[in-house]
Order: C-alpha cells, then structure tokens, then sequence
C-alpha cells in the first residue's frame, strides 16, 4: 500500500498506544479506536507495527486485545521477573506454573491448533488431579532423558518436585491460603492469571476462562510450534 496517509499513521498510532496501555479496547468504550481498525489502512499500518514490535492485535467480537508474540523480550515476561510476581525461587517451580497453564488450555480446549472449547469450568481439585497423573506418567517413563532433550524442558525436576509436595494442607480451610502443596502452587498461577485478565475464580475452587483467554488460546498457540509440542506430550501421556 502505497502513499499512506500521516492522518491513517496517526490514528495507527493512537490505537496501538490505547491497546498497550488499556490491554483491551471495545467498541462500546472506544468505538472510534475500534473504527479506526476497520478502516483498510489503518490496519495496514497496525499490521507493520504487530511485526516491528513483535506482538498480535487479536479481535473477538467488539473487543480488541493484544499480546506478544513468542520470545518478545520487551512486552513479555522474562522468567526472572516471573519468578518475582509469582513469589518462586527457582526455575523449577515456575516450570511448574507452565505445566498448570498448559493443562489449563488441555482441559478447556481441544482440536489441533487449541481452537475448540469444550467446556466453561474446571474445578481446582480436578486440575491438581490430572497434572499429578500426567507427572506420575512422565517419572515412570523409560525415555525421561530423551523427552527433556527434544522439548527442551526438565521434566524430570519438574515432576519430581510436584510430586514430593502434599496436595494440600488439611489445617486449612481455604484453599487460596495454602502453602507448599500442589494446591497453593495452582493457586499461585490462578492468581497470576487472573491478573492478566486471563481467568477468574470463584470461591477458590472454580476456574473459568476470560473471552481474552479463548481468543489467545485459539490465535496464538498454533503460531507456537514448541508450546504445541509439549501440550502435544501432556495430552499423550
């Protein structure tokens, strides 16, 4: 497209701002933003801006989202400061935290790129049950070695770690108040997601998924050959 106009660049612009500072932009709240991405330039211009800053502006429905792309080293997360939101002290432990989010995605959806959703609720207690099998099956392996090598994960640590911890404390009531159990690490990552507007949680025991989730998981994970390989493990074993 050639002979862009500065007016369709600034618009661009302004609503590229709006989506890193707002995370989401809806037509109801900022419809003259959401316009502007309909117009053929502007998204032209959007689309330049996605590649250079390594990111995806994501729709669903009336709403906007954005999110890096894999190994955006600017807009994401390294994992040391994850390990400083979440409150862990190794790489160990938040490996850990990848395999409950990628079972969360196994759990809630299906089909070869992620792009179905089957359900809307997972309890926490199931979700705890079905990564202490998957851990279970990855110990018992005979090719533990090799797997780690070709996903380029340890899950030999990682399952070892998951399952020497208690599921839960019975001293507590609450399950948000668990520490060092399979629980409060599960806990931890809900907490995590959740503010990134990812999940919700009701009465500590209920997970569901945000239109901002179901829209990553389905856009974003097929661009991910290396996240699909593991979720691709975890569901086989």
């Amino acid at each position: 497209m050639e002979n862009l106009s500065p007016e369709s660049v600034r618009k661009a612009f302004r609503l590229y701002l709006d989506l890193i500072e707002k995370s989401k932009i809806t037509k109801k709240e900022n419809s003259e933003s959401f316009e502007d991405f309909e117009d053929a330039e502007i998204s032209f211009i959007t689309g330049i801006f996605e590649e250079e800053a390594e990111i995806m502006i994501l729709r669903s429905g009336d709403t906007l989202y954005y999110t890096p792309r894999t190994d955006n080293k600017f807009f994401g997360f390294t994992n040391e400061e994850l390990r400083d939101k979440m409150g862990f002290s190794n790489n160990t432990e938040l490996y850990i935290s990848y395999i409950i989010i990628l079972s969360i995605i196994i759990k809630f959806f299906n089909g070869e790129n992620y792009n179905n959703k089957v359900r809307s609720m997972l309890k926490v207690e199931e979700l705890e049950a079905y990564i202490t099998e998957k851990m279970q099956s990855t110990q018992s392996n005979e090719n533990e070695e090799e797997i780690d090598e070709a996903l380029s994960f340890n899950f030999g640590k990682v399952s070892k770690l998951w399952l020497d911890l208690p599921t839960y404390d019975e001293k507590i009531k609450s399950l948000g108040q668990s520490k060092g159990t399979k629980i409060s690490y599960i806990m931890r990552t809900i907490r995590f997601l959740k503010d990134q507007g990812l999940v919700n949680l009701d009465q500590d025991s209920e997970i569901y998924t945000t239109d901002k989730m179901d829209t990553l998981v389905i856009s974003y994970y097929p661009e991910s050959t290396r996240k699909k390989e593991i979720l691709s493990f975890l569901e086989r074993m």
